[in-house]
């Protein structure tokens, strides 16, 4: 990795990592490229606020989950041909708008603040209690078993996954405005059109795309 980068696993063990663009379980159906390991990868500055926001969420009785993290550039040049290749709407991930449109709605970016290794997508659990058998969603045909109820799954792409939407529950969006406040407080801005999004305020590479492969996490 380039200097500045780390393994979230080495500064905040205790967050759940669910990187779904290293396996089949994402839009896309497949692993993508450059993802040769399920791990989290972050700039440095990045990876400590994290931490914070995670010390913080668990006084709120939560944890975070992660479901992606740095993003190499082949990923989001392959995430962008895909689009283009055009298909039908798929009830698990985009129900109302039809693949092509992906990119044009704003649900996939052709230049991705991922690739910058300061954004991270991400949800919460609960540390202790019952969740939702029945995680109800909004839109999207799918869930995140084991996080708690935001509505809508990750990577639904819907206007139902716009952070202020009206058209989820209202405890949906009281989680929202947990996640989108502990964020804040730790140095991380929302994008206003997915729940899930976040990235760095003070990243440390604001005009630079990195390609380099996610490997393996050696202990």
């Amino acid at each position: 990795m380039p200097n500045g980068f780390v393994y979230l696993r080495d500064v905040a063990p205790e967050i759940r990592q669910d990187i779904r663009y290293a396996g089949s379980n994402n839009f896309m159906r497949k692993r993508l490229a450059g993802y040769r390991a399920p791990e989290c990868v972050l700039t440095q500055r990045a990876a400590a606020a994290l931490s914070g926001v995670q010390e913080d969420a668990l006084r709120s009785g939560y944890s975070l989950v992660v479901f992606d993290c740095y993003r190499p550039q082949r990923a989001v040049d392959a995430m962008v041909a895909w689009v283009r290749a055009g298909g039908a709407a798929d009830p698990e991930y985009y129900p109302r708008v039809s693949r092509s449109r992906l990119v044009r709605e704003g649900y996939i970016g052709a230049k991705s603040s991922h690739a910058r290794g300061s954004t991270v997508d991400l949800a919460l659990e609960k540390i202790s209690g019952d969740e939702p058998g029945d995680l109800q969603s909004a839109a999207c045909e799918r869930q995140d078993w084991g996080t708690s109820n935001f509505g809508t799954a990750f990577d639904c792409f819907d206007p139902a996954s716009r952070t202020n939407s009206k058209s989820v529950s209202r405890d949906a969006r009281a989680l929202r405005r947990l996640l989108v406040d502990l964020m804040d407080r730790g140095g991380f801005k929302n994008y206003s059109g997915e729940w899930w999004h976040f990235t760095l305020r003070n990243e440390p590479f604001p005009g630079k795309s990195f390609d380099f492969a996610i490997q393996a996490r050696r202990p």
